[in-house]
């Protein structure tokens, strides 16, 4: 009788652990503020596309830089989404560019391989260096600088406009700050950021997840989130000029509330109206809603494209 209860004691408290366990790192609440010369931008992508090729990326997952041989008067920085790559953003990027933007699109760590487990082996920390040096390299290419990502690269992008004073323009689509709850219900959640996250447990995958046979690492996903748990409480004092969201209503991937209310309560904190706006769920766009090999993307890029760029630089705009 005194073994078992022994037992359940040491059980509640691993569990008591588990769900105390603090995620809050002030590592990963330090942004790096620094700017660069065009010339310097330019030898640092050059760096980061050396490292990719010795690191065996894929030619369609390669970091993405599209140039007008000169720095800008507007720049934008593209984060792709979990098991993703920059080519997510290929079309998306061009209109960008189209515009006058110069437009770097990068590879998160550990991605773009043709190993589909490897992004499991990104951290939190990564990522946040990651964001960090990205945004330090835009610097160099235009003068009004702004980020936009998709799914877990919303989210990062999130935390640069928190962290990085040089960010003046934030769009989010289809933001990852959570999991669907009927993908992880709330309970679960601490289990996967210490049993995952710190690599307690050894990964797990949900596969295939993606058309091309990627996994989900639940390691990533945890690490990802961790991020998450990092942003700001009260956001504000940001230097953000204009702010949007763009979800779907087809999409069962990421926490529906969660993706408008991360963004309006900095929206909120710092004075600016926050551009929203759902897909119609009849367009079968899902969740990776800039990736034209998604057919409902496809179907109407002629309509989301044009959103998607006004409400990065603050402009109404009406599906």
């Amino acid at each position: 009788m005194y073994i078992l209860l022994g037992i359940i004691g040491v059980i509640l408290l691993v569990v008591a652990a588990i769900y105390l366990w603090p995620l809050g790192n002030k590592n990963l609440q330090t942004g790096t503020p620094a700017t660069v010369t065009y010339t310097d931008a330019k030898t640092r992508i050059a760096t980061a596309q050396a490292r990719e090729a010795t690191a065996g990326v894929t030619d369609a997952c390669k970091s993405i830089f599209l140039d007008h041989g000169q720095k800008t008067a507007k720049t934008v920085v593209m984060f792709h989404g979990v098991t993703a790559c920059p080519g997510q953003f290929k079309e998306l990027a061009q209109v960008f560019f189209d515009a006058g933007y110069n437009v770097y699109v990068p590879l998160a760590p550990h991605h773009g391989t043709p190993d589909k487990k490897a992004h499991g082996q990104v951290t939190s920390q990564k990522l946040v260096d990651y964001v960090n040096e990205s945004v330090t390299t835009a610097t160099g290419l235009g003068d009004d600088l702004g980020t936009a990502g998709l799914s877990g690269g919303g989210m990062l992008a999130t935390w640069a406009a928190e962290y990085r004073p040089e960010v003046k323009r934030l769009l989010v689509m289809a933001p990852f700050y959570e999991p669907s709850p009927a993908q992880a219900p709330k309970w679960q959640l601490p289990l996967l950021h210490v049993l995952y996250g710190f690599h307690i447990l050894p990964d797990n995958f949900i596969e295939p997840s993606t058309p091309d046979g990627a996994a989900f690492s639940y390691r990533a996903l945890a690490n990802y989130d961790i991020v998450t748990k990092n942003l700001k409480k009260s956001p504000t004092g940001l230097s953000l000029k204009s702010i949007a969201v763009v979800t779907s209503a087809s999409d069962d991937q990421i926490d529906p509330e969660l993706a408008v209310s991360i963004p309006k309560s900095i929206a909120d904190a710092n004075n600016l109206s926050l551009l929203e706006t759902v897909i119609p769920a009849d367009w079968n766009a899902g969740h990776a809603i800039v990736a034209t090999d998604n057919p409902g993307v496809a179907k109407y890029k002629d309509r989301l494209f044009p959103l998607y760029f006004d409400y990065y630089e603050g402009k109404q705009h009406t599906l």
